[in-house]
């Protein structure tokens, strides 16, 4: 979230954003028994996906998932996020209007630039200098687990 939110200050600080927007229609019912609108907006809220950022630009909107390194499940959850968009009560004002997809990440891995790029995704690498300390105590901390230990004393 670090990542979404320096970019957007840094390139969007001009238009409307919000950052971990709830996508898709609120529930009506549960089952057969219909919901009120605080239950209704309590289901939403536990079940429904979210993006990591839109923005309100004047003849799109933007819709950006963020990654430190660039993943493929991030291809997909762009394609999802984007059909879930018309359907989200807050974002009605928007219909109509172009989706631009983004994914945002600081490492590339070329394949998932390539794939999002045949998705109609646009891709854009931010990478402040935090990202390699992230990385850096990432790694250790990888390196450095506690290993298991059996009863009899022996590491796995």
């Amino acid at each position: 979230m670090r990542l979404v939110a320096e970019w957007l200050q840094a390139n969007r600080a001009g238009y409307w954003y919000q950052q971990r927007l709830r996508l898709g229609p609120q529930p009506t019912a549960s089952g057969a028994v219909p919901l009120s609108d605080a239950e209704q907006r309590l289901v939403h809220g536990a079940f429904a996906r979210w993006a990591d950022a839109i923005v309100e630009l004047p003849d799109r909107t933007e819709l950006i998932e963020a990654k430190i390194v660039a993943a493929p499940g991030a291809v997909g959850q762009l394609d999802l996020y984007a059909e879930l968009l018309p359907a989200t009560p807050s974002l009605s004002h928007r219909r109509g209007l172009p989706v631009t997809k983004v994914l945002l990440y600081a490492v590339e891995d070329a394949m998932v630039v390539d794939l999002a790029r045949r998705h109609g995704i646009v891709t854009v690498q931010y990478r402040p200098p935090w990202v390699d300390e992230y990385l850096g105590r990432l790694s250790h901390r990888k390196q450095t687990a506690p290993r298991a230990q059996f009863a009899g004393g022996a590491a796995t």
